[in-house]
């Protein structure tokens, strides 16, 4: 459990540094050689801990720690005999809900990282301002 919290919360910490860099670093400024490379590695790193160490910790706790196997099951048969909505038979086992979370980790991830570098791409493009109106709707004219 330590290992999956620890995991979430370093790769929260780094998705954290992109924003904390992104918002300080002038978009004009042109990157240099070094901080491509620094760059390129720190997003190896987050691809790393996103779609390899996170859900790793994640079926290793529920393989290990949890025991949920195929042998467990959430729903089976005869579950919902009383219910007054007929279900079609069906068994779905722990194991399945473990892998069904780490499908739901990596759509996540999948749109989250590319509006995370849509959002580095446009950090400092400058927003439209409107003219001052007067109270008539009207645009205020500068004076000489």
């Amino acid at each position: 459990m330590v290992a999956l919290v620890t995991s979430i919360l370093v790769t929260a910490l780094m998705v954290y540094g992109i924003v904390w860099y992104g918002k300080r670093r002038p978009s004009d400024r042109p990157t240099t050689w070094g901080e491509a490379m620094l760059g390129a590695a720190y997003v190896f790193m987050i691809l790393l801990m996103v779609f390899g160490i996170v859900p790793d910790r994640w079926v290793r706790l529920t393989d290990n720690e949890w025991g949920w196997s195929v042998e467990r099951f959430l729903v089976t048969e005869g579950q919902f005999l009383t219910s007054p909505i007929t279900f079609p038979p069906m068994r779905i086992d722990l194991k399945k809900v473990s892998d069904m979370v780490v499908v739901i980790e990596h759509v996540a991830a999948l749109v989250g990282l590319p509006m995370l570098w849509l959002w580095w791409q446009r950090r400092d493009k400058a927003q439209p301002t409107a003219e001052p109106t007067s109270d008539y709707g009207r645009p205020l004219i500068k004076g000489n």
